[in-house]
C-alpha cells in the first residue's frame, strides 16, 4: 500500500522564505549569476532565523543593517560584502548606495595576488593537461565559464571590421564581441574549425587554474596596444574614438526610446588618475597612476567588456 500524503505537513518558515527568494531571482537567466543570488541570499535567511527568528520578507527587512555589522564583524572584505549583500538589494529593493556598505578599494583586492600554499597539478598552468586552455585564455582574456562555453563557429567580425571572439552568454547573459590582437590573430584561429562543437573538453577545463589572472594580463597588454598606437599613429586617436562611438550606438540602446544612450565624451578624453589607497598600491608596486582614458575604454570594452574605466583600473590593470 503506498503511504498517504500527510494533509497536515506544513513548509517551514525558512523553507517558505527561500522558495519565494528563489522565485524572485528565477527572473535572472544567467545561471551563474541566477544561482550566485540564491545562495547569497540564503546566507541572509539563515542569519535572521538564527539571530531574530524572523518568519516574514518583512521581518527580515528590518534586519539588513544588523546583517551588514555582523559580515564587518566577521572580518570580510569590503568586496565580498558587497557581493553577500547584491542578492539582499536587488530581493528588498534597496539601492547598495543608500546601505551603509564599506567602500571597496582596489588596494584591498585579493583576486588572483595570493600566492598558493600549496602546489596544485591542477593549478598548474604548465600542466600538458590544459596547454591549449592556458595558450587560448593569454590571447583572449575571457572569463572561465565563458572559455568553457566556446564552441567552434565563434570567431566573427565586429562592426569595425576587427576579428574577435564572441561570447554568446557573457556577464548578464548578453551577447558580447572581445577583439583578437593582431599578434594573437593566427593563434586564435587555430581554435575554431567553424562547427558548433565545444572549443574545450570537459576534462581541460576541470581544473583550478587561474585564468583571472591571465585575464588581467591580457587586459594590460591591450592598453598598452592601444596606448603605443595612440602615441605613434597621427590620426589613430580620432580613428579609436569613432570606433568606440560606433560600438556604444550598437549596443547601449534605450529600452524605451530604441536610440542609442547619451555618450559622455569626457569618459573618452584626457586621463584617469589613480587616488587614495588604490594610489598608494600603485606606487608601491611601480604601476602607472595616470591612464589615457581612450585606452583604458578601448580595453574595458573590447576586452573585458565592462564599459566601466574604475573596475578596468581596480580590477585588471591593478591586479597584476
Amino acid at each position: 500500500m503506498s503511504k498517504k500524503k500527510n494533509k497536515h505537513y506544513k513548509p517551514s518558515h525558512s523553507s517558505k522564505l527561500r522558495s519565494n527568494a528563489k522565485k524572485f531571482f528565477g527572473q535572472y537567466e544567467n545561471n551563474v549569476t541566477r544561482a550566485a543570488f540564491v545562495k547569497n541570499y540564503d546566507k541572509f535567511i539563515l542569519f535572521c532565523r538564527e539571530q531574530y527568528d524572523c518568519k516574514t520578507k518583512e521581518e527580515c527587512a528590518e534586519h539588513i543593517e544588523d546583517y551588514i555589522e555582523y559580515l564587518k564583524e566577521k572580518d570580510h572584505t569590503a568586496s565580498t560584502i558587497h557581493t553577500y549583500m547584491a542578492p539582499v538589494g536587488l530581493y528588498h529593493g534597496i539601492p547598495l548606495n543608500v546601505m551603509n556598505l564599506p567602500k571597496r578599494y582596489a588596494a584591498e583586492n585579493t583576486r588572483s595576488r595570493k600566492e598558493r600554499k600549496h602546489y596544485r597539478s591542477d593549478g598548474d598552468e604548465n600542466n600538458s593537461k590544459y596547454s591549449r586552455t592556458v595558450e587560448l585564455q593569454k590571447c583572449v582574456g575571457i572569463r572561465r565559464n565563458e572559455l568553457k562555453n566556446l564552441r567552434g563557429s565563434d570567431l566573427k567580425v565586429d562592426e569595425c571590421g576587427y576579428l574577435c571572439i564572441v561570447v554568446r552568454r557573457g556577464k548578464g547573459g548578453k551577447e558580447t564581441y572581445q577583439r583578437i590582437l593582431p599578434e594573437d590573430i593566427e593563434t586564435v584561429k587555430s581554435f575554431f574549425d567553424g562547427t558548433e562543437n565545444k572549443v574545450f573538453s570537459a576534462q581541460e577545463m576541470n581544473n583550478s587554474i587561474d585564468y583571472h589572472h591571465m585575464r588581467a594580463e591580457q587586459a594590460v597588454r591591450a592598453y598598452n596596444y592601444y596606448f603605443d598606437r595612440i602615441n605613434n599613429e597621427p590620426g589613430y586617436r580620432k580613428q579609436l574614438e569613432d570606433e568606440i562611438v560606433k560600438r556604444w550606438n550598437e549596443k547601449c540602446i534605450d529600452k524605451k526610446t530604441k536610440k542609442p544612450k547619451h555618450l559622455d565624451k569626457n569618459e573618452i578624453r584626457g586621463n584617469y588618475f589613480v587616488r587614495g589607497k588604490n594610489k598608494q598600491l600603485a606606487l608601491e608596486k611601480g604601476l602607472p597612476i595616470v591612464y589615457d582614458r581612450l585606452s583604458l575604454m578601448a580595453v574595458s570594452i573590447y576586452h573585458l567588456s565592462h564599459w566601466r574605466l574604475d573596475v578596468t583600473v581596480s580590477n585588471y590593470m591593478m591586479a597584476v
